[in-house]
């Protein structure tokens, strides 16, 4: 497990492996994507302008959908929370309606087949689905139930993982004292894996700052300068969250490096547990793999896309049953299960009205470019599969 791939150098920001994951995703589905546009007499250009609308839009729709999702558990105490997105955070189904929505209405004002594009970024998509569990994975998040340990696949997830503090929250585990921080309210919880791995220097600093933030404030207020008060009051209230943790090293007389050694030499680690998040890597990618040869045969446009939502969504539904992270808070099942069958629901309307339009779209598949469009017909004339033919070029 490795939650942080690595650091963006002079800023020293730490990157989750799930946006790392995500972003190489993107780059090689949109990579993958514009192959197919050559192939398939497409415009690469509007699939690289697409590739930048699913970067902004598939954040804010996945951040959105969870936000709404975790509201009242996560959120509704400390809203500005909703735009730390740093420590993950993110649903599938929420980017793909973000990221869909905002193409289609990309698509529609350049006057472009929306659906022979929606084929073309089937594949893609799903391996980006793909790419991105190994990157829950290596985050921690969206793990599996309870397994027996002789399950060959079982995993164990390291100490302050989401599964372990799950399972410590369950009773499932215990945590030696000196790992246990109580807050003002006397709350006890793990200490996190990010505090242990400050070093003392680091500890010291912190403590400084936060002396001499509270001394400033004191000032402020005195010279009647509220705005300013008020600015380093929310500051401080960043340094009072971990005044537990720095009054617990002190009563124990230790250190992150000490705790580091007692989790290493007790081996604390969550239960088995199945690894979903492989589990639902395997699907999507299984399905952009069956997608890109179902592309070369679809005589239909629109059809690959259609069929790639129907079979993901009966993939995500039973592979959320073997999930412990999400609530059934959804009629009795977790809300990516109600999802998936609402969108089924809609799958099939869909189908009914794809089957009365045209075998493919009468729009031109290059932005108002005829003599590329010639080109590129010229050059991939002998490309195109079987009952694709060339779009008819603008009037």
């Amino acid at each position: 497990m490795h939650p942080f791939l690595f650091n963006i150098p002079l800023l020293n920001r730490p990157i989750p492996a799930y946006v790392a994951m995500v972003m190489i995703a993107l780059l090689v589905g949109v990579w993958w994507a514009g192959r197919l546009a050559r192939k398939f007499k497409a415009d690469p250009e509007v699939i690289l302008n697409m590739g930048i609308l699913i970067l902004v839009f598939y954040v804010i729709g996945a951040r959105t959908f969870y936000v709404i999702h975790y509201w009242e558990t996560e959120f509704a105490q400390d809203p500005k929370r909703a735009f730390f997105i740093w420590g993950g955070g993110f649903e599938f189904y929420g980017g793909f309606i973000g990221a869909f929505t905002a193409c289609c209405l990309y698509l529609l004002i350049a006057r472009l087949p929306i659906r022979l594009y929606a084929d073309l970024f089937a594949p893609p998509l799903m391996l980006g689905a793909g790419l991105g569990r190994l990157g829950c994975y290596l985050f921690g998040c969206c793990w599996g139930s309870l397994c027996p340990a002789t399950l060959p696949w079982a995993v164990e997830f390291p100490y302050a993982s989401p599964p372990y503090h799950a399972h410590w929250e369950q009773r499932l585990v215990t945590v030696p004292a000196e790992l246990l921080a109580i807050d003002s309210v006397g709350r006890a919880s793990p200490i996190s894996r990010e505090i242990l791995q400050l070093t003392p220097e680091q500890l010291e600093a912190f403590r400084q700052a936060s002396k001499k933030v509270a001394t400033d404030m004191d000032k402020a207020r005195a010279a009647g300068n509220t705005k300013q008060a008020d600015r380093l009051e929310s500051q401080l209230q960043v340094f009072l969250q971990l005044r537990p943790v720095l009054r617990h090293f002190d009563d124990y007389q230790v250190g992150p490096a000490d705790l580091r050694a007692l989790v290493e030499a007790k081996g604390l680690h969550s239960r088995p547990v199945h690894p979903a998040q492989l589990y639902s890597a395997v699907g999507p990618l299984l399905l952009a793999w069956m997608m890109a040869l179902y592309l070369n045969r679809r005589q239909r446009q629109g059809m690959v896309m259609l069929l790639t939502m129907v079979l993901y969504s009966i993939e995500r539904f039973v592979a959320e049953m073997v999930r412990a992270d999400n609530p059934l808070d959804t009629f009795g099942l977790t809300v990516s299960q109600g999802i998936s069958l609402a969108l089924l629901g809609i799958l099939l309307l869909c189908y009914l009205c794809l089957r009365r339009l045209p075998l493919q779209s009468p729009w031109p598949a290059f932005r108002g470019r005829p003599a590329q469009m010639a080109s590129a017909e010229g050059e991939n004339q002998n490309d195109a599969p079987p009952g694709n033919p060339s779009p008819p070029p603008p009037p």
